[in-house]
């Protein structure tokens, strides 16, 4: 069997693995990227973040959920009903298509070889693939490796898992119809971004969740707030659920708590956890070890326990995002390369595409009271914002955490339009230790939601 060597080998087309693979070749590197789907693009296009942001997006124009507020009388719920599932089926397709012929074309303009086929090790520096056309085994080499194969949905087996009326955040792309009522089990990101969507489309949602507090990360003002302004008031959010059994009556889903208490939907989407791909790459044969949530084990550099593989990206967790896995690919290629030695941004922001939408970057009010810095609180809400008049979002707040003493600015959080948008400002204010006087001495463009900024700076600077 021939074997072919590269300086680099990448496995996986997400976000990660992409920018890993054009950092090297633009090293002049002989790169191969490895992609098991069919499709490239990895779980964040095909699955995960493209698939439930284009859905969000396709829902707010779909049902006019921006609209009912500057045209209250002529909205009418009845619209929701022209909405299929095949309908957005379509968008998500459209969207998919056209970031696959981006990635393609991404890579043939950068000389990267990609083979379609799923590698597992043999030993730290070789790998073999079985093609997906025709199932031939090739063996390639690589001098360093990274692994960007990203996750996978979490599925017990004590789940009845059918796919139809009991799905994951795979198979809830996939459903036939627009259910009337949906039961989410986990209050998380994916739980608590689909709840809205789905409730946005008028179906009756019932939000469970294991925690207290609904993304109990969150600062607990914007979690409330989200709570307060769920689409058309159709989430029903019981948290502390405690063990629970889930099983499908005909053709429908039922879970019962231990308490006794049952709640039956047409359709259950099971959102609890998720864990690493590595179960195919026999990552063993290449001294790799899992830390002990089952993820890849690396350092600051993104270094595994065998020192020229690296892995990035959702298989080593936490923060497990789009945009960080982009960083991640960046640096472990860096460092790989040996050109610069960097480590991760001490300072990121967050964004949740739940309806509203949230985003933060820096310290909750919770975190800078446990590190007893002496602290304001200034606010916008979005009801007193002139954007939020014109545009129909109402709903929302603007928070910001001000050291008292400092007017360093130490952390802003935001529920409502342009949240995501917004909040990179926020985080050019923090990396740089601004004081909040940034934002009450200049220009902002007014109406924006941007000057949600400023009046909440205005606000702390009252009150010191």
């Amino acid at each position: 069997m021939t074997t072919k060597a590269y300086d680099f080998i990448i496995i996986g087309t997400g976000p990660a693995g992409l920018a890993a693979a054009m950092t090297a070749t633009k090293s002049e590197k002989k790169v191969l990227v490895l992609e098991k789907e069919g499709s490239l693009g990895g779980v964040c296009v095909n699955t995960g973040t493209f698939p439930s942001k284009t859905l969000r997006e396709a829902v707010l124009h779909l049902t006019g959920h921006l609209k009912r507020k500057v045209f209250e009388q002529d909205y009418c719920s009845t619209k929701d009903a022209e909405i299929s599932m095949e309908r957005l089926k379509q968008r998500l397709h459209n969207v998919r298509q056209q970031e696959h012929a981006i990635i393609s074309a991404q890579l043939e303009r950068n000389g990267i070889e990609i083979i379609r086929g799923n590698g597992c090790f043999l030993d730290s520096h070789m790998l073999q693939v079985t093609q997906i056309e025709g199932s031939q085994q090739i063996q390639v080499t690589g001098d360093k490796i990274i692994i960007a194969t990203g996750s996978q949905p979490r599925n017990p087996v004590d789940v009845p898992f059918d796919h139809e009326v009991i799905v994951d955040s795979t198979s809830i792309l996939n459903i036939k119809k627009i259910p009337q009522s949906l039961i989410i089990m986990g209050g998380g990101v994916i739980g608590s971004e689909y709840a809205t969507i789905f409730a946005a489309l008028g179906v009756k949602v019932i939000l469970f969740d294991r925690g207290e507090r609904l993304l109990k990360f969150l600062d607990h003002e914007i979690s409330e707030e989200l709570q307060k302004n769920f689409p058309k008031g159709n989430v029903e959010y019981i948290n502390s659920c405690g063990d629970f059994k889930i099983e499908k009556t005909g053709d429908s889903a039922r879970v019962t708590l231990a308490n006794g208490a049952t709640y039956t939907a047409d359709c259950l989407f099971f959102a609890l956890g998720r864990e690493a791909n590595t179960g195919s790459l026999h990552i063993e044969k290449a001294g790799i070890k899992l830390n002990a949530y089952h993820y890849i084990e690396t350092n600051d550099l993104y270094q595994s326990s065998t020192p020229h593989i690296y892995a990035v990206g959702d298989v080593i967790g936490w923060p497990s995002l789009a945009a960080t896995s982009i960083v991640q690919g960046r640096l472990a290629a860096l460092n790989a390369l040996k050109l610069r030695v960097e480590s991760f941004p001490r300072i990121f922001p967050i964004g949740i595409y739940t309806i509203p939408e949230i985003s933060y970057v820096g310290l909750t009010e919770e975190e800078a009271r446990d590190l007893d810095y002496k602290f304001v609180v200034g606010k916008c809400m979005y009801h007193e914002l002139p954007r939020g008049q014109i545009s129909g979002e109402h709903e929302g707040m603007l928070k910001m955490i001000v050291h008292k003493d400092t007017r360093e600015i130490l952390g802003v959080h935001i529920l409502g339009g342009g949240a995501t948008e917004i909040i990179h400002i926020a985080q050019m204010a923090l990396l740089y230790n601004a004081k909040i006087d940034i934002f009450i001495e200049n220009i902002f463009n007014y109406p924006t939601y941007s000057e949600a900024l400023k009046i909440a700076a205005h606000s702390a600077s009252n009150q010191i």
